[in-house]
């Protein structure tokens, strides 16, 4: 099968002759355009002992979480499209051989100052038949040097083996930025009257903010243009800080009294500078697609934690329209793990505080070393605690309401709705009052009741198929039900379906079981399975599941006991996984 990336990855040997080659070895911020599995870039430069920033591209995005887990920032995909090189004070590259030439010649256009040291064909120098080999070799012969290598990737550090000779090419791009300062004094001087006239007028708006409707594309534009004022802000700082150094020091500073400001005019500090702009610009940038899309209006307060903590590697790409619409297709691709992340953590919420919110079936058989116990929560009542008055006394705090959000947006999805007609947070918001006295009222999903003396909420679900569509969806997850139904038996599903019914007898033998192993202490085994160490999780669950089968062995029912198709197997809902709620994304 051939390679469509030509990955070769660099040798050893051949990556500390091209880190050598560099003149300037105070590094910035370096750039590897095709970064493979980082093997170039292992012998990269250290300073107090840590590794200076790297960033990468790789078309390969198999190879992107390879380059994270080594430290390096992944900035882009498709270095022929990358525009972001000002930044940047040194770039190393091993392109593919049969594009060489166009991936230099593309890092020489986006470099601002600084070196570039490439890994290429020896072919591609020596024998400059196209117009982008001979502009190569006139860059060669006009800003750098080349030296020509054999067999360095033959030896045994190779690990794909190939006789090609390679030419090891350095060049140096140095900027014409302080020249122009210079060159432009007199004219800025003799612009200043006619530019002070225009200052009186009222300040317009720039024409390029006014953009096309598609909300994605006018971002780019948006941050595109701001990226520009940024630069022009940074070279207009450092002309005023070449003009202020022009005109000597204060009266102060010649007097000892006070300490002069630093020269920021410099190449290196306008390289920082835009570095540092362009990394804020580009953060605020991938933010506003993070919050503008529809989807996190439907995600969970965790959901959304979720995805913002994978943002911090989403964000380090370049803003453009095809990383965007990346990202966003990455959503839709994760959108039923997303979902199901969603409702496991709701039900987690419930069942973790009150033992009440919830009973237990005995869970199915599978592979596992020890059976354990499943969790359905309660089709007729639960109880959450922790719900206190806001500071204003005229409603919950932020992050009850918060609570209530992530209720509805979860309900609705297991109903296949965008959202509540009657949400939980209006309901506490318009009879806040009500509430506070005891009356019960209803939102879409749940009646609710509040008792601000112990800030606890009780929820009186509306629909059992809801409830029920919830323990299946988390039950299959955490495999405390089989795959499939038809793998069961009638008994599983029997104590499944009418576990609600043996929960008061398997509280008394779960009580039972404590005294029979002459327990003098106090152990809890409800908080131990959600709250307690590995040792006492395994201690809880052995003790539940003792109580469990002691109970249904009492009532007859064996979980284990194989579907009798003549009898029927126990009803069972006809849902096969979380309705479709098409998550729409900006477009």
């Amino acid at each position: 099968m051939t390679d469509p990336y030509q990955y070769y990855p660099t040798p050893e040997a051949l990556s500390r002759k091209a880190w050598a080659m560099f003149k300037n070895q105070q590094f910035a911020r370096v750039l590897e355009p095709s970064a493979g599995e980082g093997h170039l870039l292992r012998p990269g430069p250290y300073q107090y002992g840590k590794r200076l920033p790297i960033d990468c591209i790789e078309i390969d995005i198999r190879k992107h979480a390879v380059l994270r887990d080594e430290g390096y920032a992944v900035v882009g995909m498709d270095f022929l499209q990358f525009q972001s090189g000002s930044v940047y004070s040194h770039i190393i590259m091993n392109p593919p051989f049969a594009e060489g030439a166009k991936h230099v010649l593309k890092a020489w256009e986006i470099l601002f100052d600084g070196e570039i040291v490439a890994i290429l064909n020896a072919e591609t120098v020596r024998n400059p038949f196209s117009k982008e080999r001979q502009l190569l070799l006139r860059l060669i012969e006009q800003h750098g040097e080349v030296e020509f290598l054999q067999e360095m990737f033959a030896g045994e550090d190779a690990e794909r083996k190939t006789p090609v000779d390679v030419a090891l090419v350095w060049l140096k791009k140095t900027s014409t930025f302080e020249q122009d300062i210079l060159g432009n004094i007199l004219d800025d001087l003799r612009q200043d009257r006619r530019e002070a006239d225009d200052l009186v007028g009222e300040f317009q708006l720039p024409h390029e903010l006014a953009l096309p409707n598609a909300f994605i594309d006018n971002a780019v534009l948006m941050f595109n243009a701001a990226v520009e004022a940024a630069r022009q802000g940074v070279v207009s700082e450092a002309r005023a800080s070449r003009y202020r150094s022009m005109l000597g020091k204060t009266l102060g500073e010649l007097s000892g009294g006070g300490i002069g400001s630093e020269d920021d005019s410099s190449s290196d500090a306008v390289k920082r500078m835009l570095f540092k702009r362009y990394h804020d610009l580009k953060n605020r940038a991938w933010a506003s697609i993070l919050r503008s899309t529809q989807v996190t209006s439907r995600l969970s307060t965790t959901a959304q934690k979720r995805l913002e903590s994978d943002f911090e590697t989403v964000k380090s790409l370049e803003f453009t329209v095809p990383n965007i619409y990346g990202f966003l297709q990455g959503i839709i691709d994760q959108q039923g793990e997303i979902q199901l992340s969603m409702v496991c953590d709701v039900f987690d919420l419930i069942t973790r505080y009150y033992s009440d919110n919830a009973v237990f079936y005995m869970g199915w058989k599978s592979n596992d070393k020890h059976r354990t116990l499943g969790m359905r929560i309660k089709t007729t009542r639960f109880i959450l605690p922790g719900h206190g008055v806001s500071s204003y006394q005229n409603g919950l705090n932020w992050e009850s309401e918060r609570l209530l959000a992530d209720f509805d947006k979860v309900f609705a999805l297991l109903d296949g709705k965008t959202e509540a007609k009657v949400s939980l947070v209006s309901v506490f918001r318009q009879h806040f009052h009500a509430l506070r006295v005891g009356q019960r009222i209803g939102g879409s999903y749940f009646d609710v009741r509040y008792y601000p003396g112990v800030g606890t909420i009780h929820f009186f679900p509306k629909s059992k198929i809801l409830i029920d569509r919830m323990n299946r969806w988390v039950g299959r997850q955490r495999r405390w039900l089989p795959p499939v139904d038809t793998q069961a038996g009638q008994g599983f599903w029997q104590q499944f379906e009418q576990a609600e019914r043996f929960d008061k007898a398997f509280h008394a033998e779960v009580k039972k079981q404590s005294k029979l192993e002459g327990r003098n202490y106090r152990f809890n085994p409800y908080w131990a399975i959600n709250h307690g160490g590995a040792s006492e999780r395994e201690q809880g669950q052995r003790l539940l599941t003792q109580a469990m089968s002691s109970v249904l062995a009492s009532r007859g029912i064996d979980p284990d006991s194989l579907l009798d198709n003549d009898q029927g197997c126990v009803r069972q809902l006809d849902w096969d996984g979380l309705p479709d709620s098409n998550l729409a994304l900006a477009s």
